[in-house]
Parts: structure tokens; sequence; C-alpha cells
């Protein structure tokens, strides 16, 4: 999706405007351009890990994802709009998505 690769390149020119300098090992970017790591959903799972690993109380973090999402029925019973929101990673024929609840 050519829409969601400018979404990501100008989300980096905006975090840059606020400080973040995209320093070696202070960003992950999955992007399926051929260029950068692919975001299935095992890489996305590893970046969230990363995101968080080591984060202590005043730390700045940011994610960002654009792609697409989509609803399945909320088997938990936790969502008042009787949905989980999900987001689809480039292997979710194979790997499935992943649903909100398993973020939170």
């Amino acid at each position: 999706l050519q829409g969601c690769h400018n979404d990501v390149r100008r989300m980096q020119q905006l975090i840059r405007s606020f400080g973040f300098p995209p320093r070696v090992g202070d960003q992950r970017v999955l992007m399926d351009d051929g260029q950068c790591t692919e975001p299935t959903k095992a890489n996305i799972w590893s970046s969230l890990l990363w995101l968080v690993e080591g984060a202590e109380p005043g730390d700045a973090l940011f994610l960002h994802f654009s792609g697409h999402g989509g609803q399945v029925r909320d088997l938990s019973g936790d969502e008042e709009s009787g949905f989980d929101q999900t987001m689809i990673p480039v292997d979710h024929k194979v790997a499935g998505s992943i649903l909100d609840d398993d973020i939170l």
C-alpha cells in the first residue's frame, strides 16, 4: 500500500521535528517495501516487545501503525461494541491477525 508507505515516511519526519533523531537502535520501521523488515505477525510482536523492553518512568515511547485493520467478534466480553479491533500483518493468511486484547 503506497499510501501506508508515505504515512510512515511522513511520520518519521514528524517525530524528527519533535527532537527524536533517527539514530540506529532508537527506531524500528517495518514496511513491505522490499527494503525494510517485513511487517509479519512475528516481526510486529518482536518490535512491540523491543519497544517496551527496558522502558522506565519518564521515557517517551511511540508506535505508529499504518496498514490494514479489521474487527472480529469479541469472545471475551470486554468490548462494548461486541467487536475486537485487529491489526492485519502481511502474513495474516498463515499467521492470523493481532487482536487488541493481546496488545493491551
